[in-house]
């Protein structure tokens, strides 16, 4: 059996980014003004994050959602 004593543990932050630190998703949904005029964010009231996450920071996608 391998012994895994010799690997160091990892911080989750160190690999994936800032996005995985904690609180991110208590934080999630919370930013508004980068997409601001915008009829995804000024009419429908998607936030910042989910701009960017469902339409790929494209707040003119939003027209083709159903």
């Amino acid at each position: 059996m391998r012994d895994y004593e010799e690997f160091e543990d990892h911080d989750a932050q160190d690999e994936y980014g800032p996005e995985y630190e904690q609180g991110y998703e208590d934080d999630y949904g919370s930013h508004y003004g980068r997409y601001e005029g915008t009829y995804a964010q000024d009419v429908a009231g998607y936030s910042d994050d989910v701009i960017d996450d469902a339409f790929d920071g494209d707040p003119d996608a939003y027209w083709n959602i159903d």
